[in-house]
This record gives C-alpha cells, sequence and structure tokens, in this order.
C-alpha cells in the first residue's frame, strides 16, 4: 500500500525563504526620490501570526492584498535573517473582515534605493504614533553568502537585524 501522505503532505513547499538584514537610519537617503512610493497598511492579526499587508499607491489606490505569514526557519530558529515567509493574494472584499479583526496596526511609505546590485526597501513610519518618522531599511538576499557579504551603506546607521524590537511586528504595537 502506498503511504497516502506522500503526494498530499502536511506541508508543502509554496513559500519563499526570505533572507534579509534591516538598518536604523538617520534620516531618509538624499538619493531617494520621496515622491516615488508605496503605503504599506499592516494588521498583525492578534493572537495570529498572520499579517494583512495593503499596499497602495501614493493617492490610496489599493495596488496589492495579502494575507502572510512569517516562521523562523525550523532548521536556525534563533537566526533573525531567517525567515519562511508563505502569502496568499487578496482581493479588497476578500480582505475586509480580516481587517475587522483585533490586532496591532501599522502605516509606512515604502521607498526603494539601489545600492550594491540590489533593490534597498527604505520604510519611513506614520503608525502608531510613536514610531512617526521611524527610518528603517532592509535588503533581501538569495543566500546566506550574499546576505554575510552586504556591507551597510553610508546613509545607513546601526545593523537591527538581530534585535527583535524592531521587527515590524513590535514596532506596531
Amino acid at each position: 500500500m502506498t503511504d497516502p501522505r506522500r503526494d498530499r503532505p502536511l506541508e508543502r513547499r509554496y513559500y519563499r525563504w526570505e533572507l534579509e538584514r534591516r538598518f536604523v537610519l538617520p534620516a531618509l537617503p538624499t538619493a531617494v526620490d520621496s515622491t516615488s512610493f508605496h503605503r504599506l497598511r499592516d494588521l498583525f492579526v492578534a493572537g495570529s501570526g498572520l499579517r494583512v499587508r495593503i499596499v497602495e499607491s501614493p493617492d490610496g489606490t489599493p495596488i496589492v492584498v495579502k494575507l502572510g505569514q512569517k516562521r523562523p526557519d525550523p532548521a536556525a530558529p534563533d537566526d533573525p535573517r531567517r525567515r519562511r515567509l508563505t502569502t496568499i493574494y487578496l482581493t479588497p472584499l476578500e480582505a475586509e473582515p480580516l481587517l475587522a479583526l483585533p490586532g496591532r496596526r501599522s502605516v509606512k511609505r515604502r521607498f526603494h534605493l539601489a545600492e550594491q546590485g540590489r533593490t534597498w526597501a527604505v520604510d519611513v513610519w506614520e503608525a502608531p504614533a510613536a514610531r512617526r518618522g521611524l527610518v528603517l531599511a532592509e535588503v533581501e538576499c538569495d543566500s546566506d553568502a550574499e546576505l554575510a557579504a552586504i556591507r551597510p551603506p553610508a546613509w545607513a546607521g546601526e545593523e537591527v537585524t538581530a534585535r527583535p524590537e524592531f521587527s515590524a511586528f513590535e514596532l506596531s504595537e
């Protein structure tokens, strides 16, 4: 008899690895076009590891709505640079009931900046009010070796990858 779970495993690989480093910036880098951004509205659903994200154009028009979940790498659960990211894309209508759930919320503007042959995401926090004006940058790579080779740009401040208080979840409190 064939193992019934062989072709129907409980866990499937419909996710990707997120390998990233994060830095606090003293200000928005001067090379960033301050008029070219997306607004990210996040809801971290209470009692779960789920995040609903609405990506908007500067005028508030939804571009992408997604339900996501980040989990530590089982092979390296204490490595804050490695997370398993699963994403389901939703319509705004599908997201409505989820957005009514309790949880932590945040809003930030995301800019992009090319540096070292990579696209850096530079986030300026708008909400919650206690985080307004905080500037963080993150860079993603395809391998641990590439990630380790990243040099902090001149415009970057302290690396905060290993500091949990700088995770988006913690900052949304």
